[in-house]
């Protein structure tokens, strides 16, 4: 019996060591778009052109705002469905119930391709700190500080100083 259970407790030792061999030690890098990712401006504009053919479901080269609000519906949806946490919505109505001056320049009720890319390059260059045509993690880290730090001035009025992003 006990020539029984200790060939058992050897096999199993031995099947458990190999399974453990096969696999890797270190997790496989995210393949999203992540803090180790360095994005270049054709990629900002490829992204800016796939994202707007996603919503331009009429295919006329214009976003409508009706096409804006059923792209967000559809985003806020797929986020729920992943199981991720979604913003609610202040009292009062959505936050992004329309268009607004800053996705239409000339206020004319859609957004042209040439615009939609405009504003994609725009905070492209605004990320770009140094001004290589490449955005690295450093400015990454910048760019999602100086967000935060918009935010909270808009949000208490601009009486806090601002922290200084890390270089």
């Amino acid at each position: 019996m006990r020539k029984t259970v200790l060939t058992l407790m050897l096999a199993a030792s031995a099947i458990t060591s190999a399974a453990s061999a096969q696999t890797p030690a270190t997790p496989p890098a995210p393949t999203r778009q992540g803090t180790d990712r360095i994005s270049t401006r054709a990629e900002a504009i490829a992204q800016a052109d796939a994202r707007f053919a996603q919503m331009d479901t009429d295919h006329d080269g214009r976003i409508a705002v009706g096409e804006m609000r059923a792209y967000r519906e559809a985003l806020h949806d797929r986020m729920v469905a992943s199981g991720r946490d979604v913003p609610v919505p202040p009292p009062g109505g959505r936050k992004h119930d329309g268009m607004g001056r800053r996705m239409d320049p000339n206020g004319d009720g859609s957004v042209t391709r040439d615009e939609f890319e405009a504003r994609a390059l725009k905070r492209f260059d605004r990320m770009d700190a140094n001004h290589d045509g490449t955005i690295d993690a450093t400015e990454r880290a910048n760019a999602a500080e100086m967000r935060h730090v918009d935010r909270r001035e808009r949000r208490d009025g601009g009486t806090q100083p601002a922290p200084t992003p890390a270089q």
